[in-house]
């Protein structure tokens, strides 16, 4: 029978043997030693980053104190301790160089921050790119929902320090009066729901609307992929650009404006509560982000699925909401599945959360646009290096790293 671990380390260090105790002090002078100094996550990462992988997209010709390759892992410490700050990395840094028998940096961050803002973005994104291609390369069939890979599209944000000019790319909120606010440094994510990987981000400036962002993620999207989303990107627009262009499906809340003028008549029955109704494309809206060529090139009808369900709000009060699809099989692909299936999209709040709260990164302490983009990126790696290690733990018990609310 498996005792409960309850003070795990009691038993060690003062009732256990003399060789329990010297391994559990072993354990946490080797703990200790990964977290005092850099080379703590470039041993636990050493298998997806080897130091010959990033010898060979290092931009810099030699290894220097502030060069790419140490400073990268200084950086990437710095995000998954919990936005730490500056100072933190520099005493890393400083071990580091002991370590290697290296000159000693000194404690003034200036030269640290100046370093950071000199990588080069190119090099960041190929450790990005390798990442991602690790994770996929895992994913399993018990990952995904009906041979379909799952995928959620939503919008967040975080404040910048404020400075003049951060107000002038990411603007405080409107409702707020001048000088009595942060810079929002506002963006769309797309997160891949089979290990819970961040794909892409792009940002965007608190005043545009996340729809109009939406087309510059879609292209991430491939065949056998279903996109989760809400009602916001709802539109003919966007519906036709996953489903025709990027050959993949979507499941989303239908839009506000739709909903209000539904007529539940209209259309092919299917069920009490499903249908297949035809949208007509119409004049190319205002905002929207296509050119004329674009927009003419999206198909002049698309067939979709409508399913309605019904639940009980906060209020305790009976409504509804209407979901719309272009899975248009109710025998291949059940309503009460794809009503499951759409809750899943909440994962994405979920994975925001992480990053905000949990990693403490709701707040970015630097001075320039071209730093906030470059800080943003160096979350994604670390998030997305998390759940690697995620990813393996859950294969290693034969479980799947996102456990469905349904079966298929």
């Amino acid at each position: 029978m498996t005792k409960q671990p309850v003070l795990t380390d009691f038993p060690h260090t003062v009732f256990a043997t003399a060789k329990r105790r010297l391994q559990t002090a072993i354990r946490k002078d080797y703990q200790r030693s990964l977290r005092d100094s850099i080379s703590g996550y470039s041993q636990i990462f050493a298998d997806v980053l080897p130091p010959e992988f990033l010898s060979s997209i290092d931009p810099t010709l030699r290894q220097r104190r502030f060069g790419h390759r140490p400073m990268f892992w200084a950086w990437l410490t710095q995000i998954l301790e919990g936005n730490t700050s500056c100072s933190y990395a520099v005493s890393l840094m400083q071990t580091w160089a002991r370590e290697h028998d290296l000159p000693v940096p000194s404690s003034d961050t200036s030269g640290y921050c100046q370093a950071r803002q000199r990588m080069d973005l190119g090099f960041l994104r190929e450790i990005h790119e390798r990442v991602l291609s690790q994770l996929d390369s895992a994913i399993v069939e018990k990952d995904q929902w009906r041979v379909l890979t799952l995928k959620a599209i939503d919008g967040t944000s975080c404040q910048l320090a404020d400075t003049p000019a951060n107000q002038e790319v990411f603007p405080q909120p409107k409702s707020q009066k001048p000088g009595c606010g942060f810079p929002v440094f506002d963006g769309v994510g797309l997160v891949n729901l089979s290990h819970g990987r961040i794909e892409t981000f792009v940002s965007s400036p608190g005043t545009i609307h996340d729809a109009k962002t939406a087309p510059h993620l879609l292209k991430a999207l491939n065949a056998r992929e279903l996109l989760l989303a809400e009602r916001a990107f709802s539109s003919y627009e966007i519906i036709a650009t996953i489903t025709h262009h990027q050959r993949a499906h979507c499941l989303m809340r239908l839009h506000q404006s739709r909903h209000g003028i539904l007529d539940w008549r209209k259309g092919r029955r299917l069920s009490k509560n499903e249908r297949l109704v035809t949208w007509k494309k119409g004049r190319k809206p205002p905002k929207s982000t296509l050119t004329p060529d674009e927009w003419g090139a999206l198909p002049e009808t698309l067939t979709l699925r409508l399913i309605k369900l019904r639940y009980e709000n906060r209020a305790e009060e009976r409504s509804e909401i209407v979901l719309v699809t272009d899975l248009l099989d109710p025998i291949l692909y059940p309503a009460d599945e794809l009503s499951d299936l759409y809750h899943e999209r909440w994962k994405i709040e979920l994975t925001f959360r992480d990053l905000k709260t949990t990693m403490k990164l709701e707040k970015l302490e630097v001075k320039s646009p071209a730093m906030a983009e470059k800080t943003a990126l160096m979350m994604q790696v670390g998030y997305n290096l998390l759940r690697l290690l995620m990813q393996k733990a859950a294969h290693q018990i034969n479980e799947p790293i996102f456990a469905l609310a349904l079966s298929a």
